[in-house]
């Protein structure tokens, strides 16, 4: 985890401060505490208001275009969801857990650090299930889950168990909300942008460069400085 968190140095990344043991125990990652806490924490209590969740959003995909454009080599998430999303004190979304992340060196070899998984399987992209490696690609299906997760306040797939969320997920992506269910957050602008980020052929899904232009249509750069 430090091998590709030591390289992010990014206002959407959590920062690495360093490491401690304590009595010989294994190392302990140090990063600035973050009050608000996570984002899955942190909209529960907000008001209906969409547009610092959207700025949030922006804050979440730059982070992630600046992963997958990494100097070094597209460097890939692999756990993105509303748990590993923290609030800084300004309103900022901060990209944070790095233990499942690896680095897709330009000479096209992967460096790994951590399990082989592609994450918390209601967040996972289908190909993930079939024992495919993490991608940019899956990152980005894992993109659309979190803003339906954040637009919603709950997590994505609610009310199926967890045993039969990769049969559903392998089915096609989840059922949209009606707009009403959401106070109106999650606008048709929106729901567009979720379903490009789960189209079935990992190739068709946009880049997360694509995903910042989207949004950029939405609006949201209209609020920017207005957080909560």
């Amino acid at each position: 985890e430090a091998l590709v968190w030591s390289k992010l140095h990014h206002k959407n990344i959590v920062p690495l401060l360093g490491f401690a043991t304590i009595f010989d125990a294994s190392a302990s990652l140090i990063s600035p505490w973050q009050e608000r806490g996570n984002a899955h924490g942190y909209v529960q209590d907000r008001k209906v208001d969409p547009r610092p969740l959207c700025i949030q959003l922006v804050g979440v995909a730059r982070g992630l275009d600046y992963l997958h454009s990494h100097a070094s080599g597209s460097i890939v998430h692999s756990d993105l969801k509303g748990e590993n999303v923290l609030i800084a004190d300004d309103g900022r979304a901060l990209l944070a857990d790095f233990g499942s992340s690896f680095l897709v060196e330009s000479s096209v070899a992967v460096t790994r650090v951590g399990p082989r998984r592609g994450g918390t399987p209601r967040w996972m992209a289908p190909e993930l299930f079939d024992d495919k490696t993490p991608s940019v690609q899956s990152d980005i299906w894992a993109f659309g889950m979190t803003a339906l997760e954040l637009f919603t306040r709950q997590e994505p797939f609610q009310g199926i168990s967890t045993g039969a969320v990769m049969a559903r997920i392998i089915r096609g992506p989840p059922d949209l909300p009606a707009a009403e269910l959401t106070c109106d957050r999650l606008t048709d602008a929106w729901r567009s942008i979720c379903m490009g980020c789960w189209q079935q052929d990992p190739a068709s899904r946009p880049s997360a460069s694509d995903v910042l232009a989207n949004i950029g249509r939405v609006g949201c750069s209209l609020f920017e400085g207005r957080l909560m």
